[in-house]
C-alpha cells in the first residue's frame, strides 16, 4: 500500500467547462463496471417506447450513481476553482427522496460545474436518447441564499464527439428573478437550441461568475407540454419494514508495527482511537525477517530482488517480536479488535518468490499454534499489487503476472483455511475491470481455474475477504466511491463470494520528482519486457522505485529523484538510471524521433495534472552507453484520491453517505480506512506530531 496512492491510474479530472470529457471520463469510471454491464439497457428502450407528455429522468436522486437512462453523473472542475455534489435528504421536494446539492466555488482561473448524462457512457456501443417526442427539458432549482448564477448548457452525440456543449443560456433567462431559496422549475425549450433531439445527450451547469455558490436540484425531466406540473414527491404507501441493518465497523491499515509494539503507551493510544472511532479490525504489518539459505545476503521484505532463485528455494520466515505481538493481540481481543498479520510486494506475485509469502502465511500459523486462543492472529492480509512490476505493461506478460498472482492467493487460502480458523484476504484496485482500449478486454483479464475475467471477480470467487482500494473523496457521482465500488459489490452479492471492504485514502503523498528517459513506442516497449524478462519482474531497482509514464503514445521510465538528495544519494540515482538505461538505449530509433517523442511528453505533462513541471535532462554518455535523452518532471497526488487535504466533516459526510449505500449488500465488511498515522492526524490535528510515521513495509 506504500505507493498506492498516486498511480498512473488516478488523474485528476481535468475538463472543459463546456464539456462532459466523455472519452476521458470514461477511462477513469469504466473501472466500475464490467463487459457483462456493457450492453445497452433494455430500460432505456421501454422508456422511449413509452414516451409520454413528460418523462422524469432524475426523480428525487434516489439512484446514487445513474439515472433511469443508465446516465452517470459527477462535478467537473480545474484548480483554483472547484465543486463538488452530493444527494441530501433535506431539502427536497416532497415528502421523500434526496435533492443534489451542488457547492461550487468559482475563482479568477479555471473552471466548475456539474453534468449529468442521458446515456450509459460505459456501453460499448451508446444509446443515445431519442427525445423528439418532447419539447422542453425542465428541472427544479433552489439556492441556499439565493441569487445564485450558472450557465444551462447541453449537448448531443456531436457534442460529446467534441468533448464540448450548447450554451443555452444564464439560469436568470429562465426564471424571472432569477434562482430563490423556494423550489423553482427551469423549462428550457428544446427547439431553440442546436441540439439534436434524436439524440440527446446531456445536460451540464456551469458556475461562469466568480463567487461561491449552493443550490439543490432535483427533479430531471422531459416534457411535450411546458404547462404540465412535475409533482412533488409524497410520502409513498407504508410498506413491510425491511430487517435493520447495522453498518459494519471500520478497518484500519496500520504499517508502523515496530515503532508501536515498542511503546506501551502507544497500543493504549492506538486502542483508545480505534474505539473512538468505531473500528473493529487492523491490518498490521507483521514484523519478520527471511532467511534463504542459497542467499548470502537476505533481501527486506519490500526489496525482492527479480533475480533471486526460482522457487527451488523455500524461504524460511520467522516472526520477529513475539512477546510484544502476544500482548498487543491480547489487548486488541480484550476492546473487540481484530487483528490481521499484514504484508506485502508487487514481486511477491511471481511464482519464484512464492516461498517468501507461503513462509509468512507457515509462519503466521505457527505462530497461533504456539499461543493462547487470545493471543493469535485472526487472519492474514497481502497487499501486493501486482501492477507495480514493469511488466504489467505488456498485455501477455501481465496475464503471466495476474496468473501467478492469484495462484499465490488460492495456495494461501487454502493453507489458511485447512491448518487454521483464520480469515486470508488481499488488497485490489477498483480499476481491474476497466476496459483496456488497446486489448477490448478487463484490464486485469486472465483465465484462471478454466474461466476468463477480471482478477478482482476471481479473488472475490475464492478468498475470505477483499480491501477494495476504491480511494476518491466523493462518495457521489461518476468519479465516486460509490460508483467505482458499485460493480464489485453486486459480483459478491451475487457469487455470495468474499467479504469485501472499501478502502478509502488519508494519506498525503508529497511530490516527488522523477527523472525519466525518453521511452518507446508501446508495441517496442512491450517487445523490449519479452527480450528482458527479468527486468520486467521489477518494480524497484536498487531499491528505487521505478515510475513509468504513459502519453498515449510512448511509455516512459524513469527513477524517482530523493528530496533534497546528498551527492552520495544523487549518484546512486543515477547509477539505477543507467541500468534503465542499458536495458534499453540499444532499442532507441534517430535523434529526431526521440526528441519528437519528448516533445510529446512535454504536452502531455502540460495538460496533466498528476505532473507539474518540464525540465530536460539527458543522461551522459559512459561506456558503451551513448547519451540519453530524458527529463525530469514533478508526480503530483491529485487530491481526489485522499482524504489528506479535507476537513473531517467532509470525511464523515462522504464516507457515512458510502456506508449507506453498500450496507445494503450482505457482503458489504465496512469502510477500510489507509492508515492510521494520517487519519489520525486527520480526526485529531493536535495529536499529529504525537504519531510514528509511516513505515515502509
Amino acid at each position: 500500500m506504500v505507493d498506492s496512492s498516486c498511480r498512473k491510474y488516478r488523474k485528476e479530472n481535468l475538463v472543459n467547462p463546456r464539456c462532459y470529457l466523455l472519452c476521458f471520463c470514461a477511462a477513469l469510471i469504466a473501472a466500475s463496471s464490467h463487459a457483462d454491464d456493457f450492453a445497452a439497457s433494455p430500460r432505456i428502450q421501454a422508456l422511449v417506447a413509452d414516451a409520454g407528455s413528460s418523462l422524469l429522468i432524475a426523480d428525487r436522486f434516489d439512484q446514487p450513481v445513474q439515472n433511469r437512462l443508465e446516465g452517470y453523473r459527477s462535478t467537473f472542475q480545474r484548480s483554483p476553482s472547484f465543486s463538488s455534489a452530493m444527494r441530501v435528504p433535506d431539502p427536497r421536494r416532497g415528502d421523500n427522496g434526496y435533492s443534489m446539492r451542488i457547492e461550487a466555488t468559482k475563482a479568477s482561473a479555471g473552471f466548475c460545474g456539474y453534468w449529468i448524462h442521458f446515456f450509459d457512457m460505459h456501453a460499448l456501443k451508446p444509446t443515445y436518447f431519442d427525445a423528439q417526442a418532447y419539447t422542453h427539458l425542465s428541472f427544479w432549482v433552489r439556492g441556499e441564499r439565493g441569487g445564485e448564477s450558472f450557465n444551462i448548457r447541453c449537448s448531443d452525440v456531436d457534442w460529446i464527439a467534441k468533448e464540448d456543449s450548447e450554451l443555452v443560456g444564464p439560469v436568470d433567462q429562465f426564471l424571472d428573478g432569477g434562482v430563490t431559496q423556494a423550489w423553482q422549475e427551469v423549462i428550457v425549450p428544446l427547439r431553440s437550441t442546436n441540439i439534436d433531439c434524436s439524440q440527446f445527450a446531456g445536460l451540464t451547469l456551469e458556475f461562469a461568475e466568480v463567487g461561491e455558490f449552493k443550490i439543490y436540484l432535483e427533479d430531471v425531466a422531459f416534457k411535450s407540454d411546458p404547462n404540465q406540473m412535475i409533482p412533488a414527491n409524497v410520502k409513498p404507501e407504508p410498506q413491510a419494514e425491511r430487517p435493520q441493518t447495522t453498518t459494519p465497523s471500520r478497518t484500519l491499515w496500520l504499517w508502523s508495527t515496530k515503532e508501536l509494539l515498542g511503546s506501551t503507551p502507544r497500543w493504549y493510544e492506538l486502542f483508545d482511537f480505534c474505539q473512538a472511532h468505531e473500528i473493529g479490525q487492523i491490518w498490521l504489518q507483521l514484523p519478520y525477517k527471511v532467511e534463504r539459505p542459497q542467499l548470502s545476503k537476505q533481501p527486506e521484505p519490500s526489496k525482492v530482488s527479480a533475480t533471486a532463485p526460482e522457487s527451488s528455494l523455500s524461504a524460511r520466515v520467522t516472526v520477529l517480536m513475539q512477546r510484544e505481538l502476544r500482548s498487543f493481540i491480547t489487548e486488541a481481543h480484550s476492546r473487540n479488535i481484530r487483528i490481521h498479520a499484514l504484508d506485502g510486494a508487487p514481486e511477491y506475485c511471481l511464482t519464484k518468490n512464492h516461498d517468501i509469502p507461503l513462509g509468512l502465511v507457515d509462519a503466521v500459523m505457527q505462530f497461533n499454534s504456539q499461543g493462547k486462543e487470545q493471543e493469535k492472529f485472526d487472519g492474514v492480509h497481502f497487499d501486493n499489487e501486482p501492477y507495480l512490476l514493469l511488466g504489467w505493461h505488456s498485455p501477455s506478460r501481465r496475464e503471466q503476472i495476474l496468473r501467478q498472482y492469484l495462484e499465490l492467493n488460492a495456495e494461501c487460502q487454502r493453507r489458511i483455511r485447512e491448518g487454521s480458523n483464520m480469515q486470508f484476504g488481499v488488497d485490489i484496485p477498483f480499476w481491474w475491470q476497466a476496459t483496456d482500449k488497446n486489448t477490448g478486454e478487463a484490464t486485469a483479464a486472465v483465465e484462471f481455474n478454466g474461466v476468463r475475467k477480471a482478477a478482482s471477480f476471481h479473488c472475490i470467487d475464492m478468498l475470505d475477504n477483499v480491501g477494495v482500494m476504491n480511494y476518491r473523496d466523493r462518495a457521489d457521482g461518476a468519479d465516486g466511491i460509490i460508483a467505482h465500488g458499485k460493480a464489485l459489490i453486486e459480483y459478491g452479492q451475487r457469487q455470495r463470494g468474499a467479504t469485501i471492504f472499501m478502502g478509502v485514502e488519508t494519506f498525503m503523498e508529497a511530490d516527488r520528482k522523477v527523472w525519466f528517459l525518453v521511452g518507446l513506442p508501446r508495441k517496442r516497449f512491450q517487445q523490449s519486457l519479452a527480450v528482458i524478462p527479468l527486468f520486467a519482474d521489477q518494480s524497484l531497482i536498487d531499491g528505487h522505485r521505478v515510475r513509468t509514464m504513459d502519453d498515449g503514445e510512448n511509455i516512459h521510465l524513469g527513477i524517482e529523484i530523493p528530496h533534497a538528495p546528498s551527492d552520495q544519494q544523487r549518484a546512486a540515482t543515477e547509477r539505477s538510471l543507467r541500468r534503465l538505461a542499458k536495458q534499453f538505449y540499444w532499442l532507441l530509433e534517430s535523434d529526431q524521433q526521440v526528441e519528437s517523442r519528448r516533445a510529446t511528453a512535454k504536452s502531455v505533462i502540460a495538460a496533466d495534472s498528476q505532473w507539474r513541471t518540464f525540465e530536460s535532462r539527458d543522461l551522459a554518455e559512459e561506456g558503451e552507453i551513448p547519451r540519453m535523452r530524458g527529463f525530469v518532471t514533478e508526480s503530483v497526488m491529485p487530491s481526489k484520491v485522499t482524504f489528506g487535504d479535507d476537513l473531517m466533516v467532509d470525511f464523515d459526510e462522504q464516507t457515512s453517505a458510502a456506508e449507506n449505500y453498500f450496507q445494503d449488500f450482505d457482503c458489504f465488511g465496512g469502510i477500510a480506512i489507509h492508515f492510521y498515522e494520517t487519519y489520525r492526524s486527520l480526526c485529531e490535528p493536535a495529536a499529529a506530531e504525537k504519531v510514528a510515521p509511516k513505515q515502509t513495509p
